[in-house]
C-alpha cells in the first residue's frame, strides 16, 4: 500500500510540474543549434578545443591513451532557471569504456550545477551533482554505442524531469543549483555527436545558431543550374 500511495504522489507532482513547465513555456522563447556551420558559434563557451563540427553534427572529444579525464563541456546561457531542453546523442567510439559519457550540463553556476548524462560503458542513464558528484539518479538502460538517443530535460525551480527518447527515466528535487548555464559534455570517449540542441524558457530570446554552412546553399544552386541547362 505504501509503495502504491508513493506512485501516486509521484504521479500529482509530476503532473503539478508539466503545468507549471507549460505556463512558463508559454511566455518563453526558444533558442537552438542544429550544427549546421562549419564552426562552432561564439555563443558556446568553455572547453571549445575539445569539440569540433563535422558533417552537420557537433563532435565531442575527450581521451587519453591511459588516463582517464574528467568532464569537459561547452556552454551558453548566464542565469538561465526554469527551461526545457533537448538535444540529439550519439556516443559513436569510446576510450578505455572506463565512463564514456555523452551529457547535458545543466544550471552550472561556479562548481555547483547537474549532470545528465549517457553512460554507455555502464548502460545506465545517470544525473549527479557536478560539485560532489553525488548520484541524484541512476537508471538501467540498454544504451549502445552508434545510437542517437533524445535527450530531454525539463526544469522548474527545484523541480527536474528526466526523459530519454521521450520516455520519463525520473524525477529529481534539489535546490543546490537554481540558476546557471547549460552545457554539452563529453567525457572518456574519443567520438560523441550531438545534433538538434534547442532550449526554451522564458529568460531565452527567440533565435538560433547564428553560424550557417554554405555548402547547402550552393548544392541548391547547383542543381537549380543543372535544371535550368536542362530545359
Amino acid at each position: 500500500m505504501q509503495i502504491g500511495i508513493f506512485d501516486i504522489i509521484l504521479k500529482i507532482a509530476s503532473v503539478i510540474l508539466f503545468i507549471s513547465i507549460l505556463v512558463s513555456v508559454a511566455f518563453a522563447g526558444t533558442w537552438s543549434d542544429d550544427f549546421s556551420g562549419n564552426v562552432l558559434d561564439q555563443k558556446w563557451k568553455g572547453d571549445r578545443d575539445n569539440f569540433t563540427i563535422e558533417n552537420g553534427n557537433l563532435h565531442g572529444r575527450n581521451a587519453q591513451p591511459i588516463m582517464l579525464l574528467p568532464l569537459h563541456w561547452v556552454e551558453i546561457g548566464s542565469d538561465w532557471d526554469n527551461y526545457v531542453v533537448q538535444c540529439k546523442i550519439n556516443v559513436v567510439m569510446p576510450n578505455l569504456l572506463v565512463c564514456t559519457k555523452g551529457a547535458l550540463v545543466l544550471r552550472h553556476n561556479g562548481n555547483e550545477g547537474y549532470v545528465f548524462a549517457l553512460h554507455v560503458a555502464t548502460k545506465t542513464v545517470e544525473v549527479f551533482r557536478l560539485s560532489d558528484g553525488e548520484m541524484l539518479l541512476s537508471k538501467d538502460k540498454s544504451l549502445e554505442l552508434e545510437k542517437w538517443y533524445l535527450v530531454k530535460a525539463e526544469l522548474q525551480g527545484e523541480n527536474m524531469l528526466f526523459y530519454l527518447d521521450g520516455e520519463l527515466i525520473g524525477k529529481v528535487s534539489d535546490k543546490r543549483s537554481l540558476k546557471g548555464t547549460i552545457g554539452i559534455g563529453v567525457q572518456d570517449a574519443l567520438i560523441v555527436l550531438y545534433d538538434d540542441f534547442t532550449i526554451t524558457g522564458p529568460k531565452i530570446e527567440d533565435g538560433s545558431s547564428a553560424v550557417k554552412t554554405h555548402n547547402k546553399v550552393l548544392t541548391t544552386w547547383a542543381n537549380l543550374k543543372s535544371v535550368i541547362s536542362n530545359q
